[in-house]
């Protein structure tokens, strides 16, 4: 995707440190970019985690949070949770997401699996086709709009994840992503859940972690 705008990251502001979590201020010189690290003992693999429209730190169901304190100390995976500077600015957000590898990559991180919800998966896979730095992407309950570059994706693998009882977005958003992207892909439904998947958010962190821990 070209969005015809650029944005570089100028400097860091870090704040409260809070059971292991770094609040971080990405400075951008098109804003200041809210994050929170959960940094794994050793710089190495990492998880860059995305919102809906509205932005906010938490994602489905509690799942970004629960990453942040299981994926650094049960897999060595640090977890990076992104706030958007202009939320439902889609170019904006998926500027965000690039200055998130940015960062990643100038903390020592040689890899990445995106993970984005809702209007949030569309970043994700858009993001996923932009950088080497990203080797998987992960769609909760995408949105198809945005998302028309999921089949150059590949071979990056794409895990979509969606609920059949989204009446947001129906689960045959995410059927539609996966008959349009190549492989290696995986389509997971969850029966029954919504669009938050606040039904199933054992399930959806199992997983999400599983293919956290299969994932280059």
């Amino acid at each position: 995707m070209d969005t015809g705008l650029s944005l570089r990251i100028t400097g860091l502001d870090k704040g409260a440190r809070v059971a292991g979590a770094e609040w971080i201020t990405i400075r951008t010189t098109r804003g200041p970019l809210p994050t929170i690290l959960h940094p794994a003992a050793e710089p190495g693999r990492a998880v860059i985690c995305v919102s809906g429209a509205i932005g906010g730190f938490d994602g489905p169901a509690w799942l970004y949070p629960r990453l942040g304190l299981e994926m650094p100390r049960r897999r060595g995976i640090s977890v990076l949770r992104v706030n958007y500077r202009a939320p439902n600015e889609f170019g904006e957000c998926v500027l965000d997401a690039m200055a998130a590898v940015s960062f990643l990559k100038g903390t020592g991180h040689a890899s990445a699996v995106i993970i984005g919800h809702s209007f949030g998966g569309a970043v994700a896979i858009n993001a996923g086709t932009l950088s080497p730095f990203i080797t998987s992407v992960v769609a909760v309950s995408s949105q198809l709009s945005g998302a028309h570059v999921v089949g150059e994706l590949a071979p990056k693998p794409l895990l979509l994840i969606h609920g059949t009882a989204d009446t947001v977005l129906a689960h045959q958003s995410s059927e539609a992503l996966y008959e349009r992207a190549r492989e290696p892909k995986t389509l997971k439904l969850i029966l029954g859940a919504g669009h938050g998947l606040v039904e199933a958010a054992d399930e959806l962190f199992d997983i999400v972690e599983d293919w956290l821990s299969r994932a280059a």
